[in-house]
C-alpha cells in the first residue's frame, strides 16, 4: 500500500505517518519513486497507535510497545499506571 492509501484506509493524514515513521513507530518496506510503500500489517500498527493515544500513552511509550517483528510486546504495568 502506499502511503495515500494507508491515509485514506486510516484517516491518519500522510504527514502523520512520516511522523510516526520517524519516531520508529511504523516502516515503510520500499518506495515506489517518491512515494514509500508500507506492508498491510501496518494497519494493525496503526490502530494500536490509536488505542495508545486514547490511553493517554506518549509516542515514546506506544513505540516501546511496538516490536521490530510486528507484535506488540504490551507493557502491562504501564497500562495498569495510566488508568489510574
Amino acid at each position: 500500500m502506499d502511503i495515500a492509501e494507508v491515509a485514506r484506509h486510516t484517516g491518519v493524514p500522510a504527514s502523520t505517518l512520516r511522523y510516526y515513521e520517524t519516531k520508529g513507530l511504523i516502516s515503510s518496506v520500499n518506495r515506489q519513486g517518491i512515494r514509500r510503500r508500507f506492508a498491510p500489517c501496518v494497519l494493525d500498527q496503526l490502530a494500536l497507535i490509536a488505542l495508545g493515544q486514547a490511553g493517554g500513552l506518549s509516542p515514546d511509550e506506544i513505540g516501546s510497545m511496538l516490536s521490530s517483528n510486528g507484535r506488540p510486546a504490551i507493557d502491562r504495568q504501564l497500562l495498569a499506571a495510566k488508568a489510574c
